[in-house]
């Protein structure tokens, strides 16, 4: 009988590379689902500011607005780590810090529109000001949500299960189609 040793061969090994799976974008399709929310909460805000809306009403928004952001910049975060951390990646680098810096961009609009909105009485010669800075607020929103999916679509790319990539097409089909209303 002959003695051969076996061949080994390296394979090489991805570390943390696995399917990304439907149940994985869960809560950060949750998440944005709550940051649209939040900006037609904004939008309608906004719509509504020649009215000189009450600090209850305004203050709300401003709570909304507070939280939504923190808790977007907290949950986009962790997912990106989880699904992304120690990949090389080609061109993806750049995606990943561009989300970050509008994320930075729209925390720091955020905090000024919060400021703006925390009031006690709205001054009627800054109304139309603060419409301003709320359509902004929410039309960033929106396309830095829009970029995300994007960027999630094609960094995943095969990773992403059929499902997942479903979700992610549906819902930018869905927001596509909110925003041309």
């Amino acid at each position: 009988m002959d003695n051969k040793p076996i061949d080994r061969q390296v394979l090489p090994f991805r570390r943390r590379w696995h399917v990304i799976a439907e149940v994985d974008l869960a809560p950060l399709l949750a998440d944005h689902a709550a940051v649209r929310r939040m900006c037609r909460s904004v939008e309608a805000l906004a719509d509504r500011l020649a009215d000189v809306p009450g600090p209850e009403e305004r203050y709300a928004v401003a709570d909304q607005i507070e939280r939504c952001i923190r808790d977007h910049v907290t949950i986009t975060s962790a997912f990106l780590e989880r699904m992304f951390a120690g990949q090389d990646l080609a061109f993806g680098g750049g995606l990943l810090t561009r989300i970050l810096l509008d994320q930075i961009a729209d925390g720091v609009h955020a905090e000024d529109v919060i400021e703006a909105l925390r009031v006690d009485v709205l001054d009627p010669g800054s109304v139309e000001t603060l419409g301003y800075m709320l359509r902004c607020l929410f039309d960033s929103c929106r396309r830095a949500l829009d970029f995300e999916e994007l960027a999630l679509l094609s960094l995943g790319g095969p990773r992403l299960s059929r499902d997942a990539r479903e979700a992610l097409e549906h819902v930018l089909d869905t927001s596509a189609a909110g925003a041309a209303a």
